[in-house]
């Protein structure tokens, strides 16, 4: 077998072991696979779950470099009445005080969104991904629109 089919081989090999980790993480938490498997756009594969007032989807994705595992949730749409100068500002404060997070913009809606290569990664980091991220969502979702107005990020488009 060539270095180019070893390649491949292995990506395969780490596809579905991440697909595994994914799915037993999500049995864990309680979620019903068939409930929570969707369709994304560009993705390999993609899960949606719903935690509180937020909704967060787990997808794979195809790099150059390695599969990559996403995590991110739509925590607030914008409308015109959102101040969005302060609204920036204090979502930059607050990537300073996350931890492997980030608050993201795609278009008027304002993602918390996390990724990495699916390569080496183990079990209690696919859960702490998951687990995190939809932690994070669920708690900023709310005060963000009470505080800047807006509505409720649901799920992403």
């Amino acid at each position: 077998m060539g270095a180019a089919g070893l390649f491949e081989n292995q990506r395969e090999t780490n596809l579905s072991s991440t697909i595994t980790m994914i799915e037993d993480v999500l049995v864990e938490q309680g979620h019903f696979l068939n409930d929570c498997r969707a369709d994304t756009d560009g993705a390999i594969r993609s899960w949606k779950i719903k935690h509180g007032s937020a909704t967060v989807r787990i997808s794979l994705l195809d790099r150059p470099d390695f599969t990559h595992v996403r995590v991110d949730s739509a925590v607030m749409r914008l409308d015109s009445a959102v101040p969005r100068v302060a609204l920036f500002t204090h979502l930059l404060e607050k990537n300073g005080e996350l931890t492997g997070a980030a608050f993201a913009m795609r278009g008027d809606t304002v993602l918390l969104h996390t990724e990495r290569s699916t390569l080496d990664l183990d079990r209690s980091e696919v859960q702490d991904l998951i687990t995190r991220l939809t932690k994070y969502a669920d708690e900023h979702d709310d005060l963000l629109v009470e505080r800047f107005g807006g509505s409720l990020g649901g799920d992403l488009d």
